[in-house]
């Protein structure tokens, strides 16, 4: 399936449960009937002293944040008042309201009303595009193997992602090599000495791949202490180059590959450690194209 198509989809599937917020989201993606907004739903938003929102629907491109409000919200004004206070102070908010108060009760509001709330928030969303113009980035979902080597680099800034690791390999006019039965982590950049197109799993059997909360840092050991020491010394002094794709499976279930960026190995931490730690050196990399 395409992946915008299962994307979507899944997203969809995910808030069949909640009627309301369900059918909102619907009629704003069905009216917008725009394939290049990228929306995102239950997204993880940080708020004071460690703690976080989920977000019923966030629209990355427009910075923009919109919370479908469902008669129990009206038990909870005063935490969503204080909740949206925080979020607002990076993100933009704006609220659609399912229900109308009579004598203290809430009840889910007419259809026709609710349309009317709905489409309000899809002008603003279609108006925010507008204003954007050429500023606007249309979503790509998972970039084409052909897309990336005309454009002749790849950018953390650009979320490139892949399927496949033949896809990736692919990239670099090259293909993945096998270890047995086994497939390898790795492959070396025709023609670029030190260095290797790298897909480290966040969910290996045997291997501990973690990347830091900023992204800056991959630490990768085996979880077998006795060769933990061995691989760490391997690459004390290596001059290795990775160029990174983290494989990772989203919350729809749907796994990637997605490019993190370029990383070398820190000596003086790996050493301490006893563990391999990486550094990112370089958020983009130039692809070398022979035509």
């Amino acid at each position: 399936m395409e992946y915008k198509l299962e994307y979507i989809t899944r997203m969809l599937a995910k808030i069949s449960h909640k009627r309301l917020e369900s059918y909102v989201i619907h009629r704003i993606w069905n009216v917008l009937d725009n394939p290049d907004v990228h929306f995102v739903f239950q997204q993880y938003v940080v708020r004071k002293e460690g703690k976080y929102a989920l977000a019923d629907l966030y629209l990355p491109q427009l910075n923009l944040v919109v919370e479908i409000d469902e008669p129990a919200h009206f038990q909870n004004k005063e935490p969503d008042t204080i909740r949206e206070r925080e979020i607002s102070k990076y993100l933009e908010v704006v609220r659609i309201k399912c229900y109308n108060e009579t004598n203290g009760i809430a009840e889910p509001c007419p259809l026709e009303e609710l349309n009317h709330r709905t489409d309000k928030i899809t002008n603003l969303i279609k108006s925010k595009i507008l204003e954007l113009g050429s500023d606007f980035k249309p979503w790509k979902g998972i970039d084409s193997v052909e897309d990336i080597r005309h454009r002749g680099y790849i950018s953390v800034e650009e979320n490139v992602s892949f399927y496949t690791i033949d896809d990736i390999a692919a990239i670099f006019g090259t293909r993945p090599k096998h270890r047995g039965f086994l497939r390898a982590s790795g492959v070396g950049v025709p023609d670029k000495k030190d260095e290797v197109v790298w897909w480290p799993n966040t969910n290996h059997k045997l291997w501990d791949n973690t990347i830091s909360d900023d992204g800056l840092t991959i630490t990768e050991f085996p979880k077998d202490m006795k060769e933990r020491t061995n691989h760490m010394r391997r690459y004390l002094d290596s001059r290795e180059k990775r160029i990174t794709f983290l494989r990772y499976t989203d919350w729809l279930g749907i796994t990637s590959y997605r490019f993190v960026g370029v990383f070398q190995i820190n000596p003086s931490k790996s050493g301490k450690e006893n563990k391999c730690i990486w550094e990112r050196i370089s958020d983009t990399y130039q692809l070398n194209i022979k035509s």
